[in-house]
């Protein structure tokens, strides 16, 4: 069984997060299922690069204009399961994706 990380966000962080996240991952964070931390981080990973995938800009642009609540969220998330790389998944951007660890996350909204 793969290691459960729980991390509480609140109602903006949340919100943000629903909307980054697979039409399949948010039902499951509606649902308050545990979500792969693989397929999580794709999904955040990939809808910050959008612009770029898009065709609205470059990584050079999109990495000198980074939306700062979406990196703060990325990063949140990063540090509940890399304590000490809340970067390792900001340095991807841009470039191959890869996560080695087999994890989940259970997001807890708090009032």
């Amino acid at each position: 069984m793969d290691k459960i990380y729980k991390v509480i966000l609140d109602g903006r962080q949340y919100g943000m997060l629903e909307k980054m996240l697979s039409s399949e991952r948010a039902h499951q964070l509606a649902r308050n299922q545990s979500i792969n931390g693989y397929e999580l981080f794709w999904d955040m990973i990939e809808y910050i690069c959008s612009p770029v995938t898009d065709g609205w800009c470059t990584y050079d642009v999109l990495l000198n204009e980074l939306d700062e609540e979406q990196i703060g969220l990325l990063k949140i998330l990063t540090g509940q399961v890399f304590p000490n790389e809340e970067d390792y998944f900001v340095g991807q951007i841009g470039k191959e994706f890869h996560c080695n660890r087999d994890f989940s996350v259970l997001i807890e909204l708090r009032f």
